[in-house]
């Protein structure tokens, strides 16, 4: 059956119950379509208000990408589309709008003017606005803060132009420094820089200069020296005698202050420590941590780095460096006074006291033996480059380049020194014996323990104050403890007391200068030069032993010209003072036990000695003396010429090895009689020593000995004679 055309309307009439279910099926679908157009547009809202949310939600300084997808609130409405499509019996419905679409609740079928559309700006206007900066800044700086600032800071995606106001300038260093040097400089300037700047693994924390806490003296006192009050607090801290006088053997010293109980350090700051001197001069912060090391008012990671420690082998966690196991001696200089920074010296480095047969550091033999021992290259690099003469050589302490330390030795100098067999230790030690440092470089490197020990103060070092008795004390009268602190400075008895390495046979303590007892004529130019020109000798002077002012002086009045023209003639301070002074400047107490002695025995007293009054025996001649009183005047290096004030000056003719013949022929003497003396002149016909000072000095024969001058006038009376003979044969 085929379905009817009729209308609905005319339906309705043929049969009204099933027209009213036709229309109540209609608003049904009415009802069901209109319901599910407001579902699709609740749900738009909803989507709206979460991008809002989340918008709100995201960082405010960095736009989300969301946010900027969203349309501008004074963007125009979209336009309605001109045309409609022909409507369908059933529309479709969207399920989500689009990103910007217009909703239509039911198209019409001839729409006749266009509705406006919902605008989703429209929605958005509803909800709050975001705390989102704008994209864009403002042309120019507001000049006053806003009312109610943001809660968080907005970042601009551009920067401004021009700063705001001066820029501040803050107290404190920046950590790091910057890529290119300031324009201006800094208020305060700095000290002078580093040669070469060092690159450290760790920076320092804070610019605070590191500065090695003071030493506590009164720790290294030896403990049978200590007060019954000191040694309590120090067995406070579990120190014995043993453990007090050995550095490094209480186990005590290895905890930092920190560790310590509150009772030890109390007992510690009565003693004079406080943290720093504990931690440095008992620990030596070896109970720190590695990162602990830099931290300001500390910063000795740079002195473990030095002696190649790191953080690795601070934990153990690798072999320790080579320096741990090296002797301080044996140490660089760096490495040494990077452990010095960290408050060691020898004994407290070694942990016991190593000596090389009774030395820190091996003797170098060589500078011991005399000028002719040294191989001919060598005394020719000794004289040229160090100016070693054999004088200055064989007279241990004479030549001037050993009273300066290695580092004061030129380039030139130095390499002459390292070509002999020297090192930087042994000329310092052997050589100049830490003379030329400075009283705080004693300190620094702990080597003036000894200095004190033998009587030196910071005063008497630096000249203000006179020197201790030990200076002019002789080896043999220094106390066993004296001689043993003096050998840790590199002394021992010929270097102490200036040893003469010259061959010495007469009976006198140093050989004696036989240039000085040559006569005035047969000099040379050289030594009459000398001898004029600031020691004020003439002929008279000269052959007058004991006549010039100058005589009358010690060393040590003598002034730098003086000195080095008697050098040039042969002597020092231990033969003038001996040969010529005979030691009559000196005062009573300054002198040595065997000049007292031999003093007392010709006569003196100390009270004589004062007041320069001369004893009976020196009335006498030197034949007229006992043996006892030859033998001491010999100890003050007397002997018969110089005794009795006999001339050098010869009567007669003398001829010479060249052939001149120079009147004089004999030796007058004060008392008219020939000296007996075999050590009283020069050389009697056997040549100069050739390793002695003196003789090759005095390498002319100035034969005015009794005995030469008779030899000589009896061949020229004999040759005289025979001359004659001749004539009358012929």
């Amino acid at each position: 059956m085929m379905r009817s055309s009729s209308s609905p309307r005319r339906q309705c009439v043929s049969s009204g119950w099933h027209c009213l279910f036709r229309i109540g099926l209609l608003l049904a679908t009415s009802l069901m379509i209109v319901l599910s157009e407001g579902s699709t547009l609740n749900n738009g809202v909803e989507d709206i208000h979460k991008v809002s949310s989340d918008v709100a939600d995201d960082d405010v300084g960095r736009p989300s990408k969301t946010t900027r997808m969203l349309p501008k609130k004074t963007d125009p409405p979209t336009d309605f589309p001109t045309s409609s499509p022909a409507p369908t019996d059933n529309p479709t419905i969207s399920p989500a709008p689009s990103g910007n679409p217009t909703i239509s609740i039911q198209p019409t079928n001839n729409p006749t003017s266009p509705p406006p559309t919902r605008n989703i700006t429209d929605i958005v206007d509803t909800s709050p606005t975001t705390p989102m900066p704008t994209i864009s800044p403002s042309d120019a700086p507001t000049r006053s803060p806003s009312v109610s600032p943001t809660t968080s800071p907005s970042i601009s995606i551009n920067p401004t132009a021009i700063p705001s106001s001066t820029p501040t300038i803050s107290q404190v260093p920046t950590v790091s420094p910057s890529d290119t040097p300031s324009t201006t400089p800094s208020s305060q300037p700095t000290g002078l820089p580093s040669s070469s700047p060092t690159t450290s693994a760790m920076p320092s924390m804070a610019p605070i200069p590191y500065a090695r806490s003071e030493r506590v003296n009164l720790r290294y006192t030896p403990w049978v020296q200590l007060s019954a009050e000191i040694q309590t607090l120090a067995q406070q801290l579990d120190y014995d005698e043993s453990t007090w006088d050995t550095v490094s053997m209480n186990p005590i010293e290895n905890l930092d202050w920190a560790r310590l109980a509150r009772e030890q350090k109390n007992a510690a700051r009565q003693l004079g420590y406080d943290l720093y001197s504990w931690d440095c001069w008992q620990n030596h912060f070896q109970s720190y941590r590695w990162i602990d090391l830099g931290e300001p008012y500390i910063q000795v990671g740079q002195w473990w780095e030095e002696l190649g420690w790191d953080i690795y082998s601070w934990n153990r966690y690798n072999d320790p460096p080579a320096s741990d196991g090296l002797n301080w001696y044996e140490l660089n200089e760096g490495e040494r006074s990077a452990a010095a920074n960290l408050c060691y010296f020898r004994t407290s480095w070694d942990e016991e006291n190593l000596l090389d047969g009774g030395f820190p550091i091996v003797r170098p033999e060589f500078r011991y033996g005399h000028w002719m021992t040294l191989s001919e290259d060598v005394r020719e690099m000794a004289d040229e480059r160090l100016k070693y003469s054999a004088l200055s050589w064989n007279v241990l302490g004479l030549a001037n380049v050993e009273s300066r330390e290695w580092a004061s030795l030129t380039e030139y100098e130095r390499d002459a020194a390292v070509a002999m067999g020297f090192t930087q230790l042994s000329w310092d030690c052997w050589l100049n014996h830490f003379r030329s440092y400075t009283w705080d470089d004693l300190e620094f490197f702990g080597l003036d323990f000894s200095y004190l020990a033998l009587g030196w103060t910071e005063l008497s070092w630096d000249g203000i104050e006179t020197p201790p008795p030990s200076k002019g004390t002789s080896w043999k009268d220094l106390t066993q403890e004296e001689r043993q602190v003096a050998s840790e400075l590199c002394y021992f008895r010929d270097n102490w007391d200036g040893l003469d390495m010259t061959p010495n046979n007469g009976p006198f303590l140093y050989p004696k200068v036989k240039m000085r007892y040559t006569e005035w004529r047969v000099l040379s130019s050289d030594v009459k030069r000398a001898a004029r020109d600031s020691l004020l000798y003439d002929k008279t002077a000269w052959n007058n032993l004991g006549t010039a002012e100058v005589e009358n002086r010690s060393w040590e009045e003598l002034t730098e010209h003086q000195k080095a023209d008697a050098m040039s003639i042969g002597f020092y301070h231990r033969t003038w003072d001996c040969f010529h002074n005979h030691y009559r400047s000196y005062q009573w107490d300054a002198l040595d036990r065997d000049s007292r002695d031999a003093l007392q025995v010709l006569g003196w007293s100390e009270t004589s000695w004062k007041a320069n009054d001369l004893p009976p025996s020196y009335a006498n001649e030197w034949g007229r003396l006992s043996d006892a009183e030859q033998s001491k005047a010999s100890v003050l290096c007397f002997f018969e010429d110089n005794w009795n004030g006999n001339s050098l000056e010869t009567v007669g003719e003398v001829i010479t090895e060249d052939g001149e013949v120079v009147e004089g022929a004999g030796s007058a003497t004060a008392g008219g009689s020939t000296s007996t003396d075999p050590d009283a002149q020069t050389s009697t016909g056997q040549g100069p020593d050739g390793d002695s000072v003196s003789e090759v000095l005095n390498s002319t024969d100035p034969a005015n000995s009794a005995d030469m001058v008779g030899t000589r006038r009896m061949m020229c009376i004999i040759s005289v004679t025979f001359g004659t003979l001749i004539q009358l044969l012929s």
